[in-house]
């Protein structure tokens, strides 16, 4: 079945194509069940993986992706990624070989004082989900100090 041209060098893709090895067909399950920023955001970060001579092998794309995810909910993944990719595709710098610079993005979008939006339904009131028991204590000591 084809699915379309690619955008960019116009050759067709076929969807039988894209899910050849089993590291394929898992690693686009795993981006069909993300939003469509989230997706995004994670092809953008596995890209920061890809070397200049080669490309990403599916096994190795899907490793990373996974670990990334696990990182905390989604939500805040997916931003720390975006952030990140927009922070290093400027700088032409090697690829990334571990997620040591997305984890210090995480780590800073965690303990700002003015989380991201996030839904309010799986939230007991007053908490915001993605960011440490220990963070949300210490916001509510600044809130408490401040009062």
């Amino acid at each position: 079945m084809q699915l379309n041209r690619c955008p960019i060098c116009h050759a067709r893709i076929g969807v039988d194509a894209l899910v050849q090895d089993e590291s394929g067909r898992e690693l686009l399950g795993l981006l069909c069940k993300l939003n469509t920023e989230a997706g995004s955001a994670l092809v953008a970060y596995l890209g920061l993986f890809r070397s200049t001579t080669r490309d990403l092998a599916n096994d190795k794309a899907l490793r990373l992706a996974k670990s990334a995810l696990a990182l905390a909910p989604w939500e805040m993944v997916a931003a720390a990624m975006q952030q990140t990719v927009e922070s290093l595709q400027g700088k032409g710098g090697r690829a990334l070989t571990n997620h040591n610079y997305l984890k210090k993005v995480l780590e800073a979008l965690l303990l700002t004082p003015f989380p991201l939006p996030m839904k309010e339904s799986r939230a007991m009131p007053g908490q915001i989900i993605g960011r440490s028991k220990t963070a949300q204590a210490l916001a509510a000591l600044e809130g408490f100090g401040n009062e």
